[in-house]
């Protein structure tokens, strides 16, 4: 995610005028760090903008001062108005002019601000980085411009250095190779298979995408000294497209053609001998392949048992690929407009952009016998039966049935993921090979990118995928899929209002990521989905010169829902960055629209003044790749980041993490998957930060986590600590004794997400209480809902007032503006709602849990009045606390709580020692 801040710009015109409001900017996906350009290339350009001031006619993306409309803007998105409005119903807008409580956008403009491009860059001869502005054209006549940010050249890979070709052995041949982590088994095939080609005269390029130096050194020793194999590891994690980009790019000059291979293929003697016969004139030849598992067992004698094999028609080749690169053999020329690859923001193949590439440049031959066996097997990044899945008519028509939300859903993924991708595919092919193509090839891709604003042209999408019906299939039906992402885009423009609708729910919010992981088309029910994309791990960019890095695991930003707990992971990481450990926060669910003051208003709360200055942010499900170094560590704060966590820690050497654990989560969730996931995180290989030693201690007892080894080896992998409670300044006995009317604060959360607080338990209680004669003349307060101030009747002409919710320090005022407190947590932390309460001299009822007792909680504080939970208890407990409050005396001692109040305290240097001896082990 791009966060852009306010910029403001003065309008055009005769003379100095008042500066107008900037655009307020946020992307959605972020910016390529850098890119090859070579002739030419393209970037995907997606997020949100919008003008307080006017709305926006005209919007185009600014490369190097030189503007370039955008594909789309003044799209809607709920998600954004809802950030910029958070107490409003975006529904009930329809007749709002303005919102007085929103800084960013008074005028409401933010609903019509999703947009998306392809910005096209040029070659510049100086390399110096290329500067991208998004300039708005208003309503009103006047022009904003605002950065989105800069995008470096990337270095050219240098070409290796191979013995001198020998003539009489025919042609050089480069095989370019990409590995990664590969079993050494297949590898050792697949290198044989390489050794005993009938074309003798070849070089064996391979590039290793940044293994583990002990894998590294097991393929060193594999290729055994063989001079005809060249070695080179990447230093950073690149990903399958961009390795073979790479290996492409390490091919020496004097090669006359190239061979691409994986590493776990096997190779026929003749192969490269066939290829080489069978290319003629054309730009490209592959063949057929025998598909077998890892084993060797035949699955299938030809690779296009279900599809028929098309290699002349440009539209087919580009909706749907039919060159499988470990098949192939191209003039080494083919480079000079196949590098650099297209950027690597979409799920790109690198065989598809060659065969692209070729096709545009002339024809593409093929030999109809395999010539080699392809491996099918668990890491394969695209298998045979995925790229020939073809989806049945009956599977088709049923999918109509589907849930209409589920079914738009998949539609705006299809755009985004696969239609801006082939966009940015035929974006670049235009610019590189445009002018060389022949008339009809031309004509192909130009209708091709102009299907986004043409009916006519997304009908002949909906003709070519219904041919794939009838016969065999050629594309897969892969038309109707574009069909459908195209076909939601026009009615995306054709439901648009200026406010929300609630029959027209369209909404132009992206997917998370626009290169979802392997398996992510395959279609699973919402709840599975989004279980398995919770739980999803995180795609790591190891690099050999990153510096290492703590890595703190958090769920999102959300400013809406930031409570006590996120204010204690923001502040374990201040504390370790003080003592200078190189932290990075890192966001593991979708960051939804974030204003941009939303740093200023994080570092607001206690304890994390300067926060940003010494702790780095990443959002992990927005980034491309997430930079790690083999020494990084991970510190999860959720379940499901524990998941997160250990997959990460398992791909960089399987060390343990660390867990804040702030809660028993299962107890969170009805029993069933989530309960199940969370009990399971506590089973990963970890160390263990307990919030409070009464959750420790629940652990201990129940032999959970670190202390299913015992207690003795629990208590050396864990610690605990005290969150701090919010400071509150104590009213005096006199104060107390003063106040002419009686005040009581329930801690009333009805969302679902706090069924732990027992909201409908302590209401029910709460008017058994009133029944029972208790708090008559009393204001009756509630504090903590995310909704807006209402009341709630409780019977016997008592009404229970929920308050709106507040900031830290009007929250404090509150707390001390009352007599008696309701806090419940139906687990055994004993929550801090309840410590602060006391410490504001509220007598204060809650429930106990296992060892969560009277005792325990007495010890902390006196005005703790603890009782089973129950209506008749929590009843009984009101009533003692509304007898008592008189007694000002005592409620005074109580204030004094043991407890911390101080995140310095709380996270103390012994505490600290332990937490970085663990991190730094």
């Amino acid at each position: 995610m791009t966060e852009v801040t306010d910029n403001p710009v003065e309008r055009a015109g005769a003379g100095r005028k008042a500066a107008r409001p900037g655009l307020q900017v946020q992307l959605d996906a972020p910016l390529p760090r850098e890119v090859a350009v070579g002739a030419a290339t393209a970037v995907f350009v997606c997020g949100w903008c919008f003008a307080p001031a006017a709305s926006i006619r005209e919007l185009a993306i600014v490369v190097d001062g030189e503007p370039q409309a955008v594909m789309a803007h003044g799209m809607p998105r709920l998600d954004v108005l809802a950030a910029h409005h958070p107490g409003v119903d975006p529904f009930e807008t329809a007749g709002m002019q303005e919102d007085p409580a929103s800084d960013h956008d008074p005028h409401l403009r933010s609903y019509r601000s999703g947009f998306w491009g392809i910005a096209r860059l040029r070659p510049r001869p100086d390399g110096a980085p290329r500067e991208l502005a998004l300039h708005a054209v208003l309503d009103d006549g006047g022009t904003l411009t605002e950065p989105l940010g800069e995008i470096a050249e990337a270095d050219a890979t240098a070409p290796v250095a191979v013995d001198a070709p020998v003539p009489e052995a025919g042609p050089l041949i480069a095989v370019c190779m990409a590995t990664y982590e590969p079993r050494l088994e297949l590898l050792r095939r697949q290198v044989d298979s390489i050794r005993a080609q009938t074309h003798g005269n070849w070089v064996c390029i391979i590039s290793d995408d940044c293994s583990s130096p002990e894998r590294y050194a097991e393929i060193e020793a594999l290729i055994g000294g063989d001079p005809r194999f060249v070695l080179s590891r990447s230093p950073r994690r690149l990903g399958f497209y961009e390795n073979f980009e790479r290996a492409l790019a390490l091919v020496p000059p004097e090669v006359r053609f190239i061979a691409m291979a994986d590493q776990d293929d096997a190779w026929y003697p003749e192969k490269l001998e066939a290829l080489l016969a069978g290319l003629g004139s054309a730009q490209l030849v592959y063949s057929d392949a025998r598909i077998v598992d890892s084993d060797g067992s035949v699955l299938a004698e030809t690779y296009w048992e279900r599809r028929l094999n098309n290699h002349t028609d440009l539209l087919s080749l580009l909706v749907a690929n039919a060159v499988t690169g470990a098949a192939s053999l191209f003039p080494r020329d083919l480079l000079d407009d196949a590098l650099p690859f297209p950027p690597a923001q979409f799920a790109h193949f690198h065989d598809h952009w060659i065969g692209l590439v070729a096709l545009a440049r002339g024809d593409i031959a093929y030999v109809d016998r395999p010539l080699y066996d392809y491996v099918q097997h668990g890491e394969a990044s695209l298998g045979h039966a995925a790229a020939n899945r073809m989806t049945a008519l009956r599977d088709r028509l049923g999918g109509l049935r589907r849930d209409p939300r589920e079914r738009v859903r998949m539609w705006r993924m299809q755009y985004f993921v696969d239609i801006a991708r082939l966009l940015q595919f035929a974006t670049i092919l235009q610019d590189r090979v445009g002018e060389r193509m022949t008339p009809a090839k031309q004509r192909t891709l130009a209708r091709f990118l102009r299907t986004d604003r043409s009916l006519l042209a997304v009908g002949r999408l909906w003709l070519r995928g219904a041919r794939e019906l009838v016969g065999r299939p050629e594309t897969l039906g892969a038309e109707w899929g574009l069909a459908y992402g195209f076909s939601w885009r026009r009615a995306l423009a054709a439901t648009t209002r200026d406010r929300p609708v609630r029959g027209l729910r369209l909404d132009a919010v992206p997917p998370p990521s626009l290169a979802p992981r392997p398996g992510h088309h395959v279609t699973r029910p919402p709840a599975t989905r989004a279980i398995a994309d919770k739980i999803a791990p995180l795609q790591l960019a190891v690099r050999d010169d990153a510096p290492p890095r703590v890595n703190l695991l958090i769920p999102t930003i959300d400013l809406e829902h930031f409570f006590g707990g996120y204010i204690a992971k923001f502040n374990l990481a201040r504390k370790l960055a003080e003592r200078g450990l190189r932290v990075r926060i890192v966001t593991v669910d979708p960051v939804g629209p974030l204003p941009s003051s939303w740093q200023r208003q994080l570092e607001a709360y206690e304890g994390l003044g300067g926060l940003f200055e010494r702790v780095e942010v990443a959002f992990g499900r927005e980034a491309a790749g997430l930079e790690v170094s083999r020494a990084d560590r991970f510190i999860a704060t959720t379940w499901w980041s524990a998941h997160i966590a250990a997959a990460a820690a398992r791909g960089l050497g399987d060390e343990p993490f660390l867990y804040l654990i702030q809660e028993h989560e299962p107890f969170t969730f009805p029993m069933g998957t989530y309960a199940a996931l969370a009990a399971e995180s506590y089973r990963f290989e970890h160390f263990a930060l307990f919030s409070t030693e009464l959750l420790r201690g629940y652990f201990r007892e129940r032999g959970i986590g670190v202390y299913a080894a015992g207690a003795d080896a629990g208590d050396r992998r864990s610690a605990s600590f005290q969150n701090a409670i919010t400071r509150v300044e104590p009213p005096r006995p006199e104060e107390l004794a003063g106040r002419e009317r009686r005040r009581l604060l329930f801690y009333a959360r009805p969302e679902d997400h706090a069924a732990r607080n027992m909201f409908e338990l302590g209401a029910l209680a709460l008017q058994r209480a009133v029944e029972r004669g208790a708090f008559r003349g009393w204001e009756l307060h509630g504090i903590g809902s995310l909704g807006s101030a209402r009341k709630m009747d409780l019977g016997s002409g008592a009404s229970l007032e929920l308050l709106p919710r507040s900031g830290q320090g009007d929250y404090a005022g509150v707390l001390r503006d009352h007599d008696v407190g309701l806090a419940l947590m139906y687990t055994p932390h004993p929550s801090l709602v309840p410590i602060e309460m006391a410490s504001a001299g509220m007598l204060t009822v809650t429930n106990s849990f296992e060892n969560k007792t009277a005792a325990a909680m007495s010890a902390i504080s006196p005005n703790l009045l603890t009782v089973e939970p129950g209506i008749e208890t929590i009843a009984d407990g009101l009533l003692a606390a509304a007898a008592g409050v008189e007694d000002v005396e005592r409620r005074s001692r109580g204030s004094v709580v043991e407890w911390s109040r101080d995140w310095d305290a709380s996270f103390h240097p012994e505490l600290l020692d332990w937490v970085a001896g663990f991190l730094d082990a």
